[in-house]
């Protein structure tokens, strides 16, 4: 039985003009629902949407939005709910890549990462959240990085950033538990995609640099030479987590070996708990010294 129109739901991605996002986005409309692409690069985000719209006869529209521009993503809420009427799945895939030895950033370079990547998260989910939770179930997803679970030299900023993006999630997670909107958090692993290109596009004048040097390279590969090991297309990652984001699933990696870094990552936080458990005082302590 066909489900009609109105039926559909409404995935929202932004950052949707290439890469993961334009992926995530074929993935969506070959699974029948309507998509809305929003990108700093308009053109490039309506010609995809005519795209997925032609290849799989889905609604779907491409708009010209800058996560930075808080009335731009509200303005991109309210074409969707005048379109469509619902949003049931918003995936916040944005962020801006510089690398550079924490010693050496600029105040400047970091609040133009941060504004983009972390502010412009929390923007994008103030801007959905009323119609994510009018939708029979909500879904946010946030893409962060595998470098929160396996970091790497030159990439503080975007490393810090995106931690705070997970941060912001967990939050989000609480927040909207008795809502039933669910959160996901995407860690992506390294992918042939033009998030260099894009990242170097959006850099305002007064931060204007190269994105990284060869050093800059070099060393984030010596430190962490799996960050750069059997990197993928965006359509292939988008496929292995494109079901996952639908069902709501709470962490969603989207490919390579991250299980020895995260097992000793936790192993470590639980030694640490432990030490701390045991050197508290129970609640009977005081009146026992006594």
């Amino acid at each position: 039985m066909s489900i009609p129109e109105q039926g559909r739901e409404v995935a929202v991605i932004t950052g949707g003009a290439s890469g993961l996002g334009r992926a995530l986005g074929e993935c969506f409309a070959e699974r029948g629902l309507r998509v809305v692409l929003l990108d700093r690069d308009g053109e490039r985000a309506e010609a995809e949407a005519g795209a997925l719209a032609g290849k799989f006869g889905v609604d779907a529209f491409g708009s010209a939005v800058d996560v930075a521009d808080e009335a731009a993503l509200r303005a991109a809420a309210e074409g969707v709910a005048d379109r469509f009427g619902r949003a049931d799945l918003v995936v916040s895939n944005v962020g801006v890549q510089l690398f550079g030895a924490v010693e050496r950033l600029t105040d400047d370079e970091w609040r133009w990462v941060l504004d983009v990547n972390v502010i412009g998260a929390a923007r994008t989910a103030q801007a959905f959240l009323p119609l994510l939770r009018a939708a029979p179930h909500g879904r946010l997803s946030f893409t962060t990085s595998s470098g929160v679970l396996a970091p790497a030299a030159r990439l503080g900023v975007y490393q810090t950033s995106k931690f705070a993006v997970w941060g912001l999630a967990e939050t989000l997670r609480l927040e909207l538990a008795d809502d039933g909107v669910s959160v996901s958090v995407v860690f992506p692993s390294g992918m042939a995609s033009r998030h260099l290109e894009t990242s170097t596009a959006a850099q305002p004048d007064h931060v204007r640099r190269e994105i990284g040097g060869p050093e800059d390279y070099a060393a984030m590969v010596a430190s962490n030479p799996e960050m750069v090991r059997n990197p993928v297309s965006p359509d292939v990652a988008a496929g292995n987590i494109a079901d996952a984001l639908l069902a709501g699933e709470r962490y969603v990696v989207t490919h390579g070996d991250l299980v020895a870094a995260v097992a000793g990552r936790g192993e470590l936080l639980r030694e640490a708990a432990v030490v701390a458990r045991d050197r508290t005082p129970g609640p009977d302590a005081g009146a026992a010294s006594g």
